[in-house]
């Protein structure tokens, strides 16, 4: 299980949109969401903000559980 409590999974589908450069050496926030699960399918987004809670990235994804005889 992860962090969801959902069975392992492979990324089906990642999109990643960069809205503004990363600046460095500069703490940065991560946030994740399961936006909904449907079967073997999580859908999920995340965000990545800088400390003045500027939007530096965003993303969309799903994962699919494996099967039990998929490595």
């Amino acid at each position: 299980m992860h962090y969801a409590g959902r069975p392992i999974s492979r990324t089906a589908y990642l999109h990643v949109n960069y809205r503004k450069v990363t600046p460095l050496e500069t703490p940065l926030l991560v946030e994740g969401t399961v936006d909904r699960i449907e079967g073997r399918k999580t859908f999920v987004t995340a965000r990545l903000t800088d400390e003045s809670e500027t939007l530096l990235a965003d993303c969309e994804g799903l994962m699919v559980q494996l099967l039990p005889w998929q490595p």
